[in-house]
C-alpha cells in the first residue's frame, strides 16, 4: 500500500486559525463544478489514535485500527485532528474522520451517520453510535510521591464536582450534570492536601491530544484550589497514557501521573483496580470538504467501503 505521512507544519497551522471562519479554507468549487466522477481520497489517522479506534470500531472494519494494509490505495495518514482538518480543506474530494468537538470550528462538512446527527444530545440519548470514551489512569506505584498521589486524588474528586464537569463541558466533553453533583466547596474539606502550599510540587499530565484541552483547562482552573501545584502536560497520544503511568515506561524519565485516553484501554493495558476511569463521551464525525454539497449521511456500510477501496469515486455515493 502506497502511504503518504503528513506532518502539521506552522505554516498549515496558522492559515487553519488564520481563516477559520466556518468555511471551508479551499471551497473555491462550487457544488455544481463538483466532479462527482472523482476518485475519493481518503485521510486516516496514524495507528496509535484513538479517534481512529472509534471510528474504524464504529464503522465495523475492527481489523483496519492497526493495519494499514488493509486500507485503499493512496490513503494518506495524518499525525493529529489539525492535520485531518487542514488535509481535507484543503482536498475538495477528500473526506476523513475528526472530533466533534473540532466541527463547528473546522470548516468541513460533518455526515450524518445512519440517518443522525452528530449532536452533543443524540451522543447522550445513545442514538449517534460514532463515539468514545475518553477516559484516565492514575499511577497504581506512588512510592517516594505521597504528596503528588494526593493531589491527584484530590483532582479526580473535582472532575466529579459540578465544578469541573462544567470545564468538562467547556472543552467540548459530552457529560451528564446530575442534581446531586457536589460542588468543590462541598468535598474540599475531604482534601488536606489542598490546603497546603504545593508550588513546589509538579503534577505531570499527558496521553490522548483530543483529551489535551480538557486535561489543560481542569489543571489549570484546580492549580489554584489546590496549593497552587504546577501542572506540566506533555501529551503524545493515547498509547502513552497506560505505558508513562502503570507500563514500561512508568519509572521513566517520561512517567506521567495521570494520562488521559481518548478510547477504551486495551486487554493488553490492564490497569490496576480503581486507577482508570471515564471522564466523558466524545463524538467521531465523518467530515467532507465544504464544496462537496452532493452527500449529507453516510452508513457505516458505505464508509467501509470506502476505507477498504470497494468504492473509489463519489458517483458510487450520490
Amino acid at each position: 500500500m502506497k502511504k503518504i505521512i503528513l506532518i502539521l507544519g506552522f505554516i498549515m497551522t496558522f492559515s487553519l486559525v488564520g481563516c477559520n471562519n466556518g468555511t471551508s479554507t479551499a471551497a473555491t468549487t462550487t457544488a455544481d463544478d463538483f466532479d462527482l466522477t472523482s476518485m475519493i481520497k481518503i485521510y486516516t489517522r496514524d495507528t496509535t489514535s484513538g479517534t481512529r479506534e472509534a471510528f474504524f470500531k464504529g464503522i465495523n472494519f475492527s481489523d483496519a485500527v492497526e493495519d494499514n494494509s488493509l486500507l485503499a490505495n493512496g490513503y494518506i495518514e495524518v499525525d493529529g485532528n489539525g492535520s485531518m482538518i487542514s488535509s481535507v480543506n484543503g482536498d475538495e474530494y477528500g473526506i476523513g474522520y475528526i472530533s466533534l468537538s473540532s466541527l463547528s470550528e473546522s470548516g468541513l462538512k460533518g455526515l450524518n451517520f445512519e440517518g443522525v446527527t452528530p449532536s452533543e444530545a443524540n451522543v447522550l440519548n445513545d442514538t449517534y453510535a460514532l463515539k468514545r470514551p475518553f477516559n484516565y489512569i492514575v499511577r497504581s506505584d506512588w512510592t517516594g510521591m505521597e504528596i503528588e498521589q494526593q493531589i491527584v486524588e484530590a483532582f479526580l474528586a473535582y472532575m466529579t464536582t459540578v465544578d469541573g464537569k462544567a470545564t468538562i463541558q467547556n472543552g467540548s466533553g459530552i457529560l451528564s450534570v446530575n442534581a446531586t453533583d457536589p460542588l468543590w466547596d462541598d468535598i474540599k474539606s475531604n482534601y488536606d492536601v489542598c490546603t497546603r502550599d504545593n508550588s513546589d510540587v509538579t503534577i505531570l499530565f499527558g496521553g490522548s491530544t483530543s483529551v489535551e484541552n480538557i486535561a489543560r483547562a481542569l489543571s489549570a482552573e484546580f492549580s489554584s484550589k489546590c496549593g497552587n501545584f504546577i501542572a506540566e502536560h506533555n501529551h503524545t497520544g493515547s498509547g502513552d497514557a497506560y505505558l508513562r503511568v502503570q507500563g514500561s515506561e512508568a519509572d521513566g524519565a517520561n512517567k506521567l501521573h495521570i494520562g488521559f485516553a481518548s478510547r477504551d484501554f486495551k486487554d493488553t493495558e490492564p490497569a490496576a483496580d480503581g486507577t482508570s476511569g471515564q471522564i466523558c463521551w466524545d463524538a467521531v464525525v465523518v467530515v467532507v470538504n465544504g464544496a462537496n454539497d452532493n452527500l449529507t449521511d453516510i452508513t457505516a456500510e458505505d464508509i467501509k467501503k470506502i476505507y477498504a477501496g470497494e468504492i473509489t469515486r463519489w458517483t458510487d455515493l450520490v
